[in-house]
């Protein structure tokens, strides 16, 4: 009977095991993730010959673009759309805002404030804005030192073809180099159901404050109607 010595040492050896020997299955044979890796889930490369291990944040695509921040649909009347710190911090310069509704009065200032640097409150004071109308419309209106910023001028209408659309960028508000800025289109009717194509833009005269958000409202007590809806997009740096 011949004895056979039993091996006590490793018997693999370093840079022994070659991609020859890897059974070609090694990745299709292990357990799927079926979700998108984590920043922290790690990936093997080579670097100039030696292997190296990498998080998934350093090799992901990080291309320009909108993140979806939040959204509402208005099915009473609300008196404010309020975006505040939770959404508007360092992760993103700028945002842009889509809204499409109406007053449920007639006629009613539709403005906005900004959040204080706190968030835990508006700024009343200290804005400067001008609103113009498109077109052979003609004719604005402007502000060099307001309690808030005028969106419309003149102001819609709330009948059944008098709802309204707009666009509205909300620009470098943690900043404390250049003010607060607010750039906006909107396009509504009149009291009258006359067609209203406007443009506007806005900003806060402190170039040294920073704010944390905004809140939209209509004046002397107006709210949004039923049927009002929004989202936020911050924009990818």
């Amino acid at each position: 009977i011949m004895a056979i010595d039993k091996i006590t040492t490793p018997a693999v050896t370093d840079d022994s095991v070659t991609a020859a020997k890897i059974n070609n299955d090694i990745i299709s044979g292990s357990t799927e993730l079926a979700t998108a890796p984590a920043d922290t889930d790690e990936f093997l490369v080579s670097d100039s010959g030696t292997l190296k291990r990498i998080d998934y944040s350093l090799i992901k695509a990080t291309s320009p673009g909108m993140t979806l921040l939040t959204s509402g649909d208005i099915t009473s009347t609300t008196s404010t759309i309020e975006i505040t710190g939770t959404y508007v911090t360092s992760t993103y310069d700028h945002y842009q805002m889509w809204v499409r509704g109406k007053c449920a009065g007639d006629g009613i200032n539709f403005v906005m404030r900004y959040r204080n640097s706190s968030n835990n409150g508006l700024i009343s004071s200290g804005y400067g804005w001008r609103v113009g109308r498109i077109a052979d419309n003609g004719g604005g209106s402007n502000s060099d030192s307001d309690n808030d910023i005028l969106l419309t001028s003149p102001n819609f209408g709330n009948g059944a073809n008098e709802g309204f659309n707009m666009v509205l960028n909300f620009m470098s508000p943690l900043s404390n180099l250049v003010p607060t800025s607010v750039h906006w289109t909107i396009n509504g009717a009149g009291t009258s159901d006359n067609f209203q194509a406007q443009h506007g833009m806005g900003r806060r005269n402190d170039g040294t404050e920073t704010h944390t958000g905004f809140t939209l409202f209509f004046g002397n007590g107006g709210d949004f109607a039923n049927g009002t809806n929004y989202e936020l997009y911050g924009l990818k740096k």
